[in-house]
């Protein structure tokens, strides 16, 4: 009797295991102002049916112009997919993906090219003006609050005296994507940490980008970035 049940929680506990799945994706942002001594970013989004999806893996592979990149999902098995069990709910997700330093030039990024789900869209990287780390160093920015009316703070944090922020370049791609770099100057070279909060103001204008749901892709001193998408519709 015990042989039994266990194999038949056995087999109840090997149907319940997800399955994985190309990840329902549904749009990807590319930012402005990358060159090749950045980590180059792209932004994905999409969409799980229920509640029952998750996330699983993201692969990049970038092979001359083009940048593949497989994103994958955990899905419920097909017993387990009606409403009995998975809550009928759209869960929005995002994907913040590092394709690492890339040459200057013009590369082909596909979303999982052999899917249903897939998406391409162009990339565009300047070659850099010096072997530096980076051209510019950025603030140290944590995250964005909307104001209204176009007006933005963004928060983080100011770890010395020697840096102040010099200005801040917004960039459009024209599309979906404004690309917001606070640019620091330096003011000395003996730089203690001290460590404060800021918030540094700046006005955004979306009235040339085609996208309701625009990103806000503002760089940060750690060569990352924070990424907001913001409903232009509400």
């Amino acid at each position: 009797m015990k042989k039994i049940l266990f194999s038949l929680l056995f087999s109840l506990a090997a149907q319940a295991q997800p399955i994985v799945i190309d990840a329902p994706v549904e749009h990807i942002y590319i930012p402005m102002g990358f060159d090749s001594n950045d980590s180059v970013e792209v932004i994905v989004t999409g969409y799980f049916p229920n509640a029952c999806y998750s996330r699983n893996d993201v692969k990049v592979k970038v092979s001359g112009e083009f940048v593949n990149i497989d994103i994958t999902a955990l899905a419920p098995p097909p017993e387990r997919s009606n409403k009995l069990f998975c809550a009928d709910i759209a869960i929005p997700f995002k994907e913040v993906i590092s394709l690492g330093n890339l040459q200057g030039g013009e590369y082909k990024v596909r979303i999982n090219n052999a899917s249903p789900y897939r998406l391409e869209q162009t990339l565009q990287v300047a070659e850099a003006r010096s072997n530096a780390v980076d051209d510019n160093i950025y603030a140290a920015i944590e995250w964005v609050e909307d104001k209204g009316n176009g007006n933005f703070l963004l928060h983080g944090w100011k770890y010395s005296e020697c840096f102040a922020l010099d200005q801040v370049k917004v960039m459009s791609n024209g599309l979906d994507t404004l690309s917001v770099l606070p640019v620091m100057k330096e003011l000395g070279t003996f730089c203690p940490m001290k460590g404060k909060p800021v918030a540094y103001p700046v006005k955004l204008n979306f009235s040339k980008l085609k996208m309701k749901r625009p990103l806000i892709h503002v760089r940060t001193m750690d060569g990352k970035s924070v990424n907001s998408i913001i409903d232009l519709q509400g």
